[in-house]
Parts: C-alpha cells; structure tokens; sequence
C-alpha cells in the first residue's frame, strides 16, 4: 500500500509517499480500506520535531504519521477513529468499536466532526459559559475554533471570536459569532472588553492576551492547544492574582461528546481535501494558516 512517511524531522517536504506492507489488525482490532485522512496541527509538530517542545511528554522518532481516519471494512461498515499506528495510508488498523459514521455524513463532514467537534464540547463542558456571558473563541475560523462558535453561542454567552484576516471573520460572523476581532494586529486585546470565558488554542503572546481579558474573579479558561508553537505562557501565580480558572481536559473523544457532535446539529467548516500525495501541501497550508475549517487527505 501507498503510506506518507518522514525519514528525519523537519519542514514538510521531509514527507514522502512510499510503498510499505498492509498493516495487520490484532485481536480486538479491524482493517479498514482508508477513504479519507483527517489533517491536525499536532501532526505538523510531530514531523517537525517540534512536539515535544509544546507537549514534553511525547516521546517520538520519525517514521509514520498516526491520525483520525474513515475507513472501510470488509463486511461494509464505514468507521471513523484514531489508527493504530499508521495513519496516513491507503489502509489502517482501527479498533473494532470504532464508531461508524451515520447515514447522510459525509467522509469530509465526519473528520470535521469527530476530534475537532469531540474537542469543542469537551472544552465547554469544562468552563460552562452561561447566558449573558462573554466568551472569547481563539482561532474562531479553524476546526475547533468554527465549531466552539456555534456550541457556545447556543449556550447564550456573547461570543467574542478572534481570528486573522477579514475572510475568517466573516465566516465567524456567518457562524454566529456576535463581536469579531483580527488577533493578527498588535493590540487587538485593546478593543475587547473583559470576557468570562476564554477558548485558547494558539498559545504564546496570544493566549497570554486573552488570559489578561478574563474578568477577575469569575473567568475561566480552557486550554487545548498551542497552534503557535508556544505553551500558554500563563502560571499558577498569574491565575491565583486574578482569581481565575485555567482550565484543561483529558482525551475529549468520550462516548458522549462524539455522540453530541454527530447529534447537534453542527454546522462542520470544510477545508481543502488533497490527494495523499499532497500531504506536504496539506501540512504547509496549516503552518501557514491558511485553511479554514477541516483540512483532509484522500487516497
């Protein structure tokens, strides 16, 4: 079968198509015929060697790419789930209760879906905006960002979200977004008023500036990513001054959450879908961040 791997971390031309032997599924486990790969930014830190750095507890080398898959198994059924091992190829192992995709959603949907909504609903779960609150969503028109939006303005909070560039603030406005702000300019953080929710994912000088936004006392964070590069830059002394929550969650990809974002009615933002061949495209086109919405690989 056709696989993308990388031989030495690096920028995303190290990664290459190479013809490698099928995967063998174990006990417990299934082999799917891959339709369709799910893009995360995660996995741009991994090839770089840069994971680590953010999130020192990984332990990597290079090699293959894991990641989010929908497949096909031999009896029909189309499964959507996290590979065991090698993600990014023509085939994959997944487990055998992988969760099958409903009636009516597309491969594209399902990958926009599944982590990145799982994501969403977990990180509102943990700081419960409530109506008539002010929520600020980091990187509103990404993954996560379109589908937080959406769940936190149906819980009635304002929400405030951050995002570079006029076409992505349109998209939030579209989505449902009440107050837009381009996080890209210096004092962006200047023209937002005090917020009692924060949904960080970029982390470095842009989280910081989002922590200092919370209103004392009452604010909570949820933090779930680092599309920066850098950690959020934020301690417990700085959390205990402002009497605030930071505030982050285990795996979001609970039974429940993945039912509720296959259930809610959400509306998935569809990035590009390339070829697998084009998977150093697909990773340069999210470093660049220049994507919105899902960004998928097909075999």
């Amino acid at each position: 079968m056709r696989a993308v791997r990388f031989h030495e971390f690096g920028p995303a031309d190290v990664l290459e198509v190479r013809e490698v032997p099928d995967p063998t599924p174990g006990p417990g486990q299934v082999l799917v015929r891959v339709t369709a790969i799910g893009v995360n930014y995660g996995e741009t830190l991994i090839r770089s060697g840069r994971a680590t750095e953010v999130v020192p507890w990984y332990d990597l080398a290079p090699g293959a790419l894991g990641g989010e898959v929908v497949g096909v198994t031999d009896d029909g059924r189309r499964l959507i789930g996290f590979a065991l091992g090698e993600g990014y190829a023509e085939r994959a192992v997944l487990p055998e209760d992988a969760t099958e995709v409903p009636d009516g959603v597309s491969d594209h949907e399902a990958l926009a879906l599944y982590l990145q909504g799982a994501t969403a609903i977990a990180a509102v779960d943990a700081v419960r905006p409530a109506a008539g609150e002010r929520a600020l969503v980091e990187a509103a028109a990404g993954g996560v960002g379109s589908l937080l939006v959406q769940v936190a303005a149906r819980a009635g909070a304002t929400v405030v979200a951050a995002a570079r560039g006029e076409r992505k603030l349109a998209l939030a406005r579209e989505l449902g977004a009440h107050e837009v702000v381009d996080y890209g300019e210096p004092d962006w953080s200047s023209r937002v008023d005090p917020v009692d929710v924060v949904f960080s994912s970029v982390g470095g000088a842009v989280g910081r500036q989002s922590f200092e936004l919370l209103r004392d006392g009452v604010g909570r964070l949820a933090v779930f990513g680092f599309a920066s590069g850098e950690p959020l830059d934020v301690t417990a002394v700085d959390a205990f001054r402002k009497g605030v929550a930071v505030l982050g969650f285990g795996n979001p990809l609970t039974p429940d959450t993945v039912r509720r974002a296959f259930t809610l009615g959400l509306r998935p933002v569809l990035g590009e879908a390339l070829p697998l061949a084009d998977a150093a495209r697909a990773h340069q086109l999210l470093e660049d961040r220049a994507t919105t919405g899902k960004v998928v690989l097909v075999p």
